[in-house]
């Protein structure tokens, strides 16, 4: 096994004070040692800048760095500019991972001679995980249709902090601040600078759900990045990706439906109403799409279609455990 490259993980931290020991204690005791931590606390209120301290004393690998509340893309972003390894990973401080995470990716990494490699997770609630992993694994090579491959595999997905990357990708490359969905908005980049990406079908990493009760989701503003990112993806399909097109276009109105769902069973509905009745004309235009489309099944295509007919017929349908648990398990109500 090849253990002289140095990893570096950037975790950026911000009011985690309950999670934090477990996902630096998941990270420090990684099989694979060579690791360089870098903690980025995010202007923390709680005692998360505090226990970063610690951490750091305790272990010569770590660095702890504080700075003003600027959101996780200002953290990562500090992270990149000061981290010397050869590879970068993430993790979010609420999270944590298999203690072989770092050494089941460098080892596909030298393996498969790819830029990128990807592990399962695991969406973790208090009682129970959902899966999210897939049947086999996959090696994507460079080619002409490597862009529709990656994209097509619902397994890859923008989240960051499943993967491991050569250091080199992320030159000219950060993550946009003020965007909820600042992962996604990098996607297409960092796959341009690719040779190959290799997906294990292997669990490694805990994604933590906070709150599993969705008709007890708040809407945020910042959801509406998530509409901004529909527009920036339907570019780029239509003047270099267009053989995405019909995937991207299932793939907005999927956003549509997440930003849409979560107004209308917030408070927020009556003075965002002119924002969702935009997103209902706007989904009722691609009935067609939704209709026909194999990319939906048929639950998420009767959820579609209540929130087109009537926004009551939406929140009636919540209240059917089957219907919500199939909308949870498929994980419609959040970001796609």
């Amino acid at each position: 096994m090849f253990r002289n490259s140095l990893i570096s993980v950037i975790v950026p931290v911000y009011n985690v004070e309950k999670y934090l020991p477990q996902c630096l204690n998941s990270i420090i005791n990684q099989t694979y040692e060579n690791l360089e931590i870098i903690l980025i606390n995010d202007g923390s209120t709680d005692n998360s800048g505090n226990i970063c301290d610690e951490y750091a004393k305790r272990n010569s690998r770590i660095k702890a760095i504080h700075k003003e509340n600027g959101g996780a893309s200002s953290a990562r972003n500090i992270g990149l500019d000061i981290c010397k390894g050869d590879y970068i990973g993430f993790v979010d401080s609420d999270d944590w991972i298999e203690l072989d995470m770092y050494e089941s990716l460098y080892k596909y990494m030298r393996e498969k001679d790819v830029d990128i490699t990807c592990v399962g997770f695991s969406y973790a609630y208090i009682n129970k995980n959902l899966y999210h992993n897939s049947p086999e694994n996959f090696l994507y090579s460079k080619n002409p249709k490597f862009m529709y491959e990656i994209f097509s595999n619902q397994y890859y997905g923008e989240m960051m902090c499943n993967k491991l990357f050569k250091k080199f990708i992320f030159d000219g490359i950060r993550f946009p601040e003020n965007k909820m969905t600042e992962d996604a908005f990098i996607f297409f980049d960092i796959l341009e600078k690719v040779n190959g990406v290799y997906i294990s079908a292997e669990r490694k990493y805990f994604y933590r759900m906070r709150d599993n009760s969705v008709t007890h989701s708040e809407f945020n503003p910042k959801l509406l990045d998530c509409l901004d990112l529909n527009e920036y993806f339907l570019k780029l399909a239509y003047t270099k990706y267009q053989l995405l097109i019909p995937k991207i276009i299932i793939k907005c109105l999927r956003v549509d439906y997440f930003v849409l769902s979560k107004l209308v069973i917030s408070k927020q509905l009556s003075e965002n109403y002119r924002t969702a009745i935009y997103l209902q004309k706007k989904m009722r235009k691609n009935i067609n799409s939704i209709i026909k489309t194999s990319e939906l099944n048929i639950i998420e295509k009767i959820g579609f279609l209540s929130l087109i007919i009537n926004f009551n017929l939406f929140r009636y349908l919540l209240k059917s455990k089957n219907f919500m648990k199939l909308l949870i398990g498929k994980k419609m109500i959040s970001y796609p």
